[in-house]
């Protein structure tokens, strides 16, 4: 716990108002079974499908669970895709899925982790969410040295892709700077204009009266949380150009 809070806490602004709490942190950092029965039958079902042999790994929330395996071949041609999302997760209850899975049977190259956008809707604090991730990320190498993360920050969601803005911002603005404590992730971000199709907060009108604007975004599915499989394009577009 010392290491993870030494790692994160030097990019806290200064103002008292994120100051990290401890049993904040200690909840999201803390491995859990998922809460709801659903969730807790989409790992079942996860762990049923899990291919014996996985070169690329998908891991996080339903955001992973729903990616399109045919769109992350496009991107890891000619490799074994196993799918880790469990949709509804929390990063605990990810962080937990990781001590349930026989891990040592397979031997991944890249992992694709996009996790953190469930813990935004609970309110858990920015400075928690920080202290979940970087351990889900160290976790993660723990477990398969030899893989490089590609870690996607968390995408926009609501009626105008406002949700939760300013405590997305600063999680994502985190995400960025772990590549620079960890050579083994890659930050994976600057789609959120693309993704939404530059609707993000651009319209105060529409977020006084969301009702009478009923413009939307193909990238998304009508919740404006998941993602279409043109969402998901955008995303491979993006981790394509890195991962290359």
């Amino acid at each position: 716990m010392t290491l993870i809070a030494f790692l994160f806490l030097g990019q806290q602004p200064s103002h008292a108002a994120d100051a990290c709490d401890i049993y904040e942190t200690r909840v999201v950092t803390t491995p859990a079974p998922p809460q709801w029965g659903p969730t807790y039958q989409r790992f079942d079902v996860m762990m049923a499908r899990f291919p014996a042999k996985a070169d690329v790994v998908l891991f996080g929330d339903s955001l992973a669970e729903g990616w399109p395996e045919e769109s992350v071949r496009s991107i890891f041609p000619g490799k074994a895709v196993g799918n880790l999302g469990v949709g509804g997760d929390l990063i605990q209850n990810a962080l937990w899925g990781l001590e349930q899975m026989p891990v040592s049977k397979i031997s991944p190259k890249a992992i694709v982790m996009i996790l953190g956008t469930n813990n935004l809707k609970a309110r858990s604090t920015p400075c928690a969410i920080k202290a979940g991730l970087t351990k889900t990320v160290e976790k993660l190498h723990e477990i398969w040295p030899q893989a490089i993360i590609y870690m996607f920050t968390i995408p926009p969601r609501g009626q105008i892709f406002n949700d939760f803005e300013p405590e997305r911002q600063e999680v994502n603005a985190f995400i960025e700077t772990i590549p620079s404590h960890n050579d083994y992730v890659r930050a994976v971000s600057g789609f959120d204009d693309m993704i939404t199709c530059e609707m993000r907060g651009t319209n105060q009108l529409q977020e006084w009266f969301p009702t009478y604007f009923p413009d939307v975004c193909a990238n998304f599915s009508k919740d404006n949380l998941h993602l279409s499989r043109s969402g998901y394009d955008v995303l491979a577009s993006i981790l394509k150009q890195g991962s290359n």
